[in-house]
């Protein structure tokens, strides 16, 4: 039943996910508190056009990612609804996880590539296949992966710039980011939004 409480060795795993998800150069800005089936992320709220604030929302929307690919693997459905109640500015995301036995199978890949995300890949650009794959993972989270004509370069973009969506630019990068992992891609988050793909950059973390 969705009253019942996850088990804490469940929210052990979800959280560790949550808490792997790359840092981008700012600490953990969110607090998650869980109820149910219900997990609720918390993010002080800041003006949008703050770039720390910004740069804060974009890894919550990494972490939640993460959370929803360590539900998959637990063999739970989830769905994110991000700042649902207008009153409330500090809840960025509601998450529900659901025991429906019928998991993201994709979600429950990519949560292996965040188990091994930093082995050492090679320092070979993507391919024309995976390309198409990589700008598929940003459309499936409502964004879109532009390439930059400078080596491999591409930028995540979103259609608004509001708080939602830049959690949701983060959601789509680490889709993105772990999407390149699967694919045996070395892939970095450069600055933001913007991703090296497929050279060597002194770290073997995509």
């Amino acid at each position: 039943m969705l009253t019942d409480q996850l088990t804490s060795a469940e929210l052990g795993v979800l959280l560790h996910a949550a808490d792997a998800a790359p840092g981008l150069h700012v600490p953990r800005p969110w607090r998650i508190e869980s109820n149910g089936h219900l997990i609720d992320v918390y993010l002080d709220e800041s003006p949008r056009s703050d770039p720390i604030a910004r740069l804060q929302r974009i890894a919550t929307g990494v972490a939640i990612f993460n959370l929803r690919c360590a539900a998959a693997s637990l063999s739970y459905d989830s769905w994110a609804s991000l700042y649902p109640y207008p009153d409330e500015p500090g809840l960025a995301a509601r998450i529900l996880v659901e025991p429906t036995g019928l998991p993201d199978e994709e979600l429950r890949q990519l949560y292996v590539a965040i188990l091994t995300r930093h082995f050492t890949r090679p320092a070979t650009p993507p391919d024309r296949e995976v390309r198409r794959a990589l700008e598929r993972a940003a459309a499936i989270e409502d964004a879109q992966l532009t390439w930059i004509p400078v080596g491999s370069l591409a930028v995540v973009v979103t259609h608004r710039g509001e708080s939602a969506d830049q959690v949701q630019a983060g959601i789509a990068l680490e889709r993105v980011l772990l999407t390149a992992t699967s694919r045996d891609v070395r892939a970095e988050c450069v600055n933001h939004t913007l991703i090296r793909f497929g050279e060597r950059t002194g770290t073997d973390k995509p």
